[in-house]
């Protein structure tokens, strides 16, 4: 597999942020379900949000809405997908920049070391 942003993988992490929005959106229209269907819900979502926690932070287990069935509940689900999708984008926002300084870099040092060996280049002679 190829690094990030060089096979389209920003592609694929910006599918991702939409999905957390998405599943958030469900976990809204949850709140206003019924308790057996809100709590079907919410087990499908609390998986989502565990593989999503995982996958972004990788120490420690999310709060999770597990064994807990009620409207609240399922906002406060809400809210932690759409904040583990908002901790994406600021992590692709800094990975972007870092990308554009480094590359920033990489041109200046570049144009200094053909400078610096256009100096050196031996007279010409004929």
């Amino acid at each position: 597999m190829e690094e990030w942003g060089t096979d389209g993988g920003y592609g694929v992490l910006e599918h991702i942020v939409a999905l957390l929005f998405s599943l958030a959106t469900v976990a809204d229209i949850a709140a206003g379900l019924p308790a057996p269907r809100r709590r079907y819900l919410l087990g499908i979502l609390g998986v989502a949000e565990a593989e999503a926690h995982d996958f972004l932070i990788g120490a420690g287990a999310p709060v999770s809405a597990g064994g807990q069935d009620t409207a609240d509940d399922a906002l406060h689900l809400a809210a932690r997908l759409r904040a583990l999708a908002m901790l994406l984008i600021v992590m692709l926002a800094q990975r972007f920049v870092l990308l554009g300084a480094v590359a920033r870099v990489d041109r200046e040092r570049t144009a200094r070391v053909k400078n610096l060996l256009a100096r050196l280049a031996a007279p010409d002679t004929s």
